[in-house]
């Protein structure tokens, strides 16, 4: 006798996404990711406070705003991962460049307007599709957006990790049976797999620069100091909810203030203590201009036709300003962390620039 396995198992979740061209209109999943982690679906259930003769509830509850959300880790970060993760955060509907295999995507978010919003359709489900026999749990977020990003470089020079905290603002579910309810497409799409063959972001394939003045950046590296950093994006969003005959769907996105924030933990070298160090910066009375350059160039390449090869690679710019140290250590060493935020800097035009080279195209966002 044969039994089949329990249906609903965890290691055959699936994160599928695709970008939107509209908004309040989802759109067929892509591509499948390498996340872990699962959607909040909060419908905002909730009891009246009225008299009812009773100590227990006995009118029916009702429904308020919605508060969809899903927190998500990618524990090693891939190259090809990366143009959906900055989309969703910075927007301006970029897309790659490049003739070839190897592809630019360059995202230099405007600081003196508000650039247009990147929205996503989010696909989460399991083996519960609805085949053989079996229900379908599946549900489609739609007009999806990420409210923060943290990419990690982790001490011992391993490949680079993510968490991303999205905003959605609305969903539906295939089980449902109620009119209007149900995902449009239909989901899952299907014949999605995540990538077998992704190229990681190394730390050990980074070289940290610190410049002075924002002519050198990129120029000046800090060698034999970087022991890990965190890079945090965030943004405050106001969600707009407007009667339009839409139910408890969103009508729209206000974006606030946004915050780059950046720490790096250093061993003790005369880059990062003492006079004229980067400490030294951070003592000053008045804030001292620093201007940032993460740079990963991989082992492996984009690109192997014609000469030179074009490898995986990415740089991260920044001008920044430290607020903070703290001393710590590592082992039997002392280390010191210094925090900084990106700024805008009128003469490079930006506070924050990333050049990726991947293999990605842009029908595979």
């Amino acid at each position: 006798m044969t039994v089949a396995a329990t249906p609903g198992l965890v290691k055959l979740r699936a994160h599928q996404f695709a970008r939107q061209t509209a908004f309040a209109t989802p759109v067929a999943a892509v591509r499948r990711y390498p996340f872990t982690g699962v959607p909040d679906t909060d419908l905002a259930w909730t009891d009246p406070e009225v008299d009812a003769g009773s100590l227990d509830p006995i009118v029916a509850p009702y429904r308020e705003a919605e508060n969809l959300t899903a927190a998500h880790n990618a524990p090693a970060l891939y190259y090809n991962d990366i143009p959906l993760m900055l989309s969703a955060m910075l927007g301006d509907d970029v897309d790659a460049v490049g003739a070839g295999t190897a592809k630019t995507w360059t995202h230099q978010p405007a600081s003196l307007t508000a650039d247009e919003l990147d929205l996503y359709t989010y696909e989460f489900g399991d083996d519960l599709d609805g085949t053989g026999g079996k229900p379908n749990d599946w549900f489609q977020f739609g007009d999806g957006l990420l409210e923060s990003l943290t990419i990690t470089g982790p001490e011992g020079l391993g490949a680079l990790s993510a968490d991303l905290a999205w905003r959605f603002g609305m969903v539906r579910y295939e089980g449902s049976t109620e009119s209007g309810l149900q995902p449009t497409p239909s989901v899952p799409t299907a014949a999605l797999s995540v990538d077998s063959e992704g190229v990681p972001v190394y730390l050990g394939n980074a070289v940290l620069s610190i410049d002075s003045a924002h002519g050198d950046i990129g120029t000046t590296a800090i060698s034999d100091a970087l022991h890990s950093f965190t890079l945090t994006i965030s943004r405050e969003l106001d969600l707009k909810r407007l009667a339009n005959g839409n139910g408890f769907d969103l009508s729209g996105y206000g974006v606030g203030p946004r915050s780059i924030e950046l720490s790096m933990q250093f061993a003790k070298t005369a880059d990062t203590v003492g006079v004229g160090s980067e400490s030294d910066a951070w003592f000053s009375e008045t804030a001292v201009n620093r201007f940032v350059e993460i740079e990963f160039t991989s082992t492996a390449f984009a690109q192997t036709a014609g000469s030179p090869d074009i490898p995986y690679s990415w740089q991260l710019r920044m001008p920044l300003r430290y607020y903070t140290r703290e001393d710590g250590a590592i082992g039997n060493n002392t280390t010191v962390t210094l925090v900084g935020r990106a700024f805008y800097h009128s003469t490079l035009g930006y506070a924050f620039r990333s050049v990726l080279v991947n293999t990605l195209a842009t029908a595979s966002l």
